[in-house]
C-alpha cells in the first residue's frame, strides 16, 4: 500500500489540515485525540462510523446530540425514525460492528442505496485485526465495507492489512507526521513478580493521586483489590458479562461505561479498566492520574500489551494528560512463538492441507466418504482462517501474525524494551527488578501443595529478603504471605540458612531443630556457664550422680528443660571431659574449661 505523509503542527487538529477524510485511505493519525471522528461528524456528508465498543459511542452521543448511536437495545424502527426525522439534514450514525446489520436494514427499508449515499468510516481499525480471533463479529461489516463507493479506515495505531481488496481498490495510507516531538514519557518496569511490583508501585502513590490501572483480567483485578484492601475506593470498568460476575462477588462499583458529570469522567481513587476501554474512549479528567498497565503472563497470558498499539491507545485516552505512565510486566522464557517466515510457511502449508481435504469432500460420491471428509475439514484448526464463502479470512491471518509478534516481546527480558524503543512514540525509562519469588512461585503458595514444598518456597523468599539489594520488594511479598510462613521465619532466625539446608524442610524436622537450638542457646548463657564453673573444677573426676545432681539444680534455676533420667553427658558442653569409671562407678574426668 502506498504511503503518503501529511504534516501537522503542535496544537493543530485534523480539521486544520484537511476538510474531510479522503475516501479509499487508511488514515494513520499517529497521535490520539486530534479529532478524526469529530472531523467526520462535522463533515458535510452522510456518515456511518463503526466503533469497536459501546462506551465510545455513548461518549460521542453525549457530545454530539445530532448523532445516533446504535448498539444493543437500539432497534431497526428507532433507526428508521432517526432517518425520517433527519430527512433534510446529514445523517450521522455511529454503530458497533454487531449492530451494523440493523443500520443496513433500516437504510434499506427507507429505499436508500446505502453504498452510494453514505461514507463508511471504520474507526480504531487495528481492533479488526487484534480482536477478530475471539470476537469474530467485529469483522461482520468488512464485506459491506468494500462495497461502499466512499470509505476509509482510521487509527492512531493502524496495522497494515494484507487483504488484497485494499490493493485492488487502490487504497492509500495517509500518515500524519507531527512536526514537533510528540513522544511521551513511560516507565517500563520488568520483573519476575509483576503482582508484588504492582503493589509496591501502588504504595508509592500519594494520597492525592488518582490511579488508573489497565489490566485485562477480571479475576486478576478481583484478587488485587481484595489483597490490597482498596475495595471501598475502587471502581472497575469492564464488559457486561464480567460486570455481572463481579457484582455477584460483592463488588458494587462496576460499570460497562464511563459515567460523566459536568463534562468530566467520574472516576474513583483507584480505577481498573479491561481491554474494552483500551482504545477510542475519551477520559477527560480534572486532574492528571497515574496510569499503570499490568501484564502478568503466568496467571493471565492474555494480558500482554502491545507497545505499538495498546500502550499508545491507552496513553491517548487521557485528553488532559497524565502524571505518570508505567508498564509493569514479567517475562516467560517458556513462551513459544513463530517468526513471520515460520508462521507464513505454517499457514500456507495448512491451507494446502485444508484445500486437499476439502477437495476430496467435494469429489466424494458415496455418502460415507462425503460425511468423513466433511467432518475432517470442519474439525481442522485451520478452518478458522476460512470464511463461510470458502475464501481466506485475511483479518484472521493478520491476527495470527500480530499475536506471534507480541508473544516474542515477552519471551526475552530485552525484547519488550526494544519494542517500546521501536515505536518512536515514547521516551523510555527502563529497569529490571528481581524479587526473591517469581509470580509462578507466589501462585504456588496459594494452591494445594505439600508443606515441605511450601517451606522450600518460603525459605527462598526469606533468604532472598535477607540477601537481596531489592529487599524492600521482598519484604512486601513476605508481609503479604506472613500468615503462612511463621515456622520458616522462626527457623531462619533461630537456625540460619546453612542449618535449614542440612536438616531439610519438613515441619517436624524444623520444629525439632528449633527446639534443640533454643535449648542449646540457653545452656550456653553467660550466667549458666558461670554457675557451672562455680560448681565444677578443672582436672577433677566426678561421678555421673554428682554431675546429674549439680546440673539439674542449675538447669532448674535457669528454667531449662532436661531428661530427668540423667544429663551427665552435658558436662562435655562446658569442659574437655572424658568418660572414666572409678571402682565401677561411672563418671567423667574433667579437663580444661571450654569457655574462658
Amino acid at each position: 500500500m502506498e504511503i503518503k505523509e501529511i504534516t501537522i503542527d503542535k496544537g493543530q487538529r485534523l480539521s486544520d489540515i484537511m476538510s474531510e477524510i479522503e475516501s479509499h485511505t487508511v488514515l494513520h493519525k499517529t497521535v490520539c485525540g486530534i479529532g478524526a471522528t469529530t472531523l467526520e461528524l462535522n463533515c458535510a456528508r452522510n456518515s456511518i462510523i463503526i466503533e469497536p465498543n459501546v462506551p465510545v459511542i455513548k461518549g460521542k452521543e453525549a457530545k454530539h446530540p445530532y448523532l445516533l448511536g446504535v448498539y444493543e437495545g437500539v432497534t431497526v424502527k428507532m433507526i428508521e425514525k432517526y432517518l425520517y426525522d433527519n430527512e433534510d439534514g446529514y445523517k450521522k450514525i455511529m454503530t458497533t460492528p454487531e449492530s451494523f446489520g440493523k443500520v443496513k436494514k433500516a437504510i434499506r427499508n427507507t429505499g436508500t442505496d446505502m453504498y452510494k449515499t453514505y461514507f463508511l468510516l471504520y474507526d480504531e481499525c487495528e481492533r479488526l485485526i487484534k480482536d477478530v480471533d475471539y470476537r469474530r463479529s467485529i469483522a461482520l461489516p468488512t464485506t459491506d465495507f468494500f462495497r461502499f463507493e466512499r470509505k476509509a479506515m482510521v487509527s492512531a495505531t493502524p496495522i497494515m492489512p494484507s487483504d488484497p481488496r485494499f490493493e485492488e481498490q487502490g487504497f492509500v495510507m495517509n500518515r500524519i507526521v507531527p512536526t514537533y516531538d510528540y513522544r511521551q514519557d513511560i516507565e517500563v518496569i520488568q520483573t519476575n513478580n509483576a503482582m508484588t511490583m504492582f503493589r509496591c508501585v501502588l504504595k508509592e502513590m500519594s494520597d492525592e493521586d488518582r490511579v488508573c490501572v489497565f489490566y485485562s483480567s477480571t479475576d486478576g483485578i478481583e484478587g488485587i483489590v481484595e489483597s490490597t484492601g482498596i475495595k471501598d475506593e475502587t471502581s472497575i470498568f469492564c464488559g457486561t458479562e464480567s460486570m455481572e460476575k463481579l457484582k455477584s462477588h460483592g463488588f458494587e462499583k462496576v460499570n460497562d461505561n464511563i459515567p460523566v458529570q459536568n463534562g468530566y469522567a467520574r472516576l474513583d481513587r483507584y480505577n481498573f479498566f479491561t481491554s474494552r476501554f483500551y482504545s477510542a474512549v475519551d477520559l477527560e479528567l480534572e486532574d492528571k492520574p497515574v496510569v499503570i498497565m499490568l501484564t502478568e503472563l503466568h496467571s493471565a497470558p492474555h494480558t500482554m500489551i502491545d507497545p505499538a498499539t495498546d500502550t499508545i491507545q491507552i496513553a491517548g485516552r487521557f485528553r488532559n494528560g497524565y502524571k505518570r505512565l508505567v508498564h509493569i510486566t514479567n517475562s516467560d522464557k517458556t513462551i513459544e512463538y513463530m517468526s513471520h517466515d515460520e508462521l507464513e510457511k505454517y499457514l500456507d502449508s495448512s491451507h494446502e492441507a485444508y484445500t486437499t481435504v476439502n477437495g476430496l469432500y467435494l469429489k466424494a460420491k458415496e455418502k460415507g466418504a462425503t460425511d468423513q471428509y466433511r467432518q475432517a475439514y470442519k474439525a481442522m484448526d485451520y478452518s478458522r482462517f476460512i470464511l463461510p464463502n470458502g475464501l481466506i479470512d485475511f483479518f484472521m491471518r493478520d491476527n495470527a501474525f500480530q499475536d506471534e509478534l507480541i508473544k516474542s516481546y515477552y519471551q526475552r527480558t530485552s525484547a519488550i524494551r526494544q519494542a517500546y524503543e521501536d515505536t518512536k512514540a515514547f521516551n523510555v525509562s527502563y529497569r529490571y527488578q528481581r524479587i526473591a519469588l517469581s509470580d509462578k512461585e507466589s501462585m504456588k503458595l496459594k494452591q494445594p501443595i505439600s508443606r515441605e514444598e511450601a517451606n522450600r518456597i518460603m525459605f527462598r523468599l526469606i533468604h532472598g529478603t535477607a540477601k537481596s539489594k531489592g529487599s524492600e520488594y521482598n519484604q512486601m511479598l513476605l508481609d503479604e504471605l506472613k500468615s503462612g510462613c511463621e515456622l520458616m521465619t522462626e527457623a531462619y532466625r533461630v537456625l540460619g540458612a546453612k542449618r535449614i539446608k542440612e536438616i531439610g524442610f519438613s515441619d517436624a524436622a524444623l520444629r525439632q531443630a528449633i527446639s534443640e537450638k533454643q535449648t542449646s542457646d540457653k545452656e550456653r548463657g553467660y550466667g549458666l556457664i558461670t554457675a557451672v564453673y562455680n560448681e565444677f573444677s578443672e582436672n577433677t573426676w566426678y561421678s555421673n550422680q554428682q554431675i546429674n545432681g549439680k546440673l539439674k539444680q542449675i538447669f532448674d534455676t535457669y528454667g531449662i528443660g532436661y531428661d530427668s533420667r540423667g544429663i551427665a553427658k552435658k558436662i562435655c558442653n562446658y569442659f574437655d571431659a572424658h568418660k572414666r569409671a572409678k571402682k565401677g562407678v561411672k563418671g567423667y574426668e574433667l579437663g580444661s574449661r571450654i569457655y574462658q
